[in-house]
């Protein structure tokens, strides 16, 4: 016969067990099922680490939404499947990638994650992939701050921002002092850009990046 506590501890452990998980379980629901209008708390970064912590950026298209529901946890998500033009950093043998995002519609249940936005079908963009592999809300780097837009104007293929703003230039800020440089802060909303972005917010049609200017900044900044 086990002694007694033995099986004392084992069902302290195992009621913990549990706990931990219904928590987990509970504030993942929280966190998606979250009505219009509450903000996402997410910390804004410098273009610098953006860069830094992305294991993969690429260039590419949105092929493929396909929107499942969690067996065990109930939770909807979105798989969004890339066709891939140009890997700018990282290693990634395929031309298509399927990266997982939490939200979605299925079955007439929609679920939004305030301040992640999921890449539309047929979009273009530049995505600074965190992880190709972990189980993320958003799998871009700090949400909108590693998702850029690419829109054809006027026969060229520039760069906006998720809050549809021209991109007009990117600098490191990393060389910028301690003493003088402006500490990070919350990002206010989903379009919000890392440190070291200048966008055109005013229309006052300032140069705009291109696709081929904004992967060159990226691999000199790597450099």
């Amino acid at each position: 016969m086990q002694p007694l506590n033995s099986v004392v501890q084992a069902r302290r452990l195992k009621r913990d067990y549990l706990t931990r998980y219904l928590s987990i379980v509970s504030a993942m629901f929280a966190l998606l099922s979250s009505p219009p209008g509450l903000s996402t708390t997410l910390k804004k970064l410098d273009i610098d680490e953006v860069i830094n912590e992305a294991e993969l950026v690429f260039e590419g298209e949105v092929l493929i939404h396909e929107t499942r529901q969690d067996l065990n946890t109930g939770l909807i998500n979105t798989y969004v499947t890339f066709s891939i033009f140009d890997v700018v950093k990282g290693s990634y043998a395929q031309n298509t990638i399927e990266l997982k995002f939490a939200g979605g519609t299925f079955n007439g249940e929609t679920v939004k994650v305030n301040g992640s936005r999921i890449p539309e079908q047929g979009e273009q963009g530049i995505y600074f992939v965190e992880s190709t592999d972990q189980n993320l809300i958003n799998p871009l780097v700090g949400w909108s701050q590693g998702h850029f837009i690419i829109k054809e104007v006027d026969g060229e293929r520039i760069i906006f921002t998720t809050g549809q703003k021209p991109v007009v230039g990117i600098q490191s800020v990393s060389s910028i002092p301690p003493s003088i440089k402006r500490p990070n802060t919350i990002i206010e909303e989903s379009g919000d850009t890392a440190a070291g972005v200048s966008v055109d917010r005013l229309g006052e049609m300032r140069q705009r990046l291109n696709v081929n200017e904004i992967k060159s900044e990226i691999l000199e900044m790597i450099r």
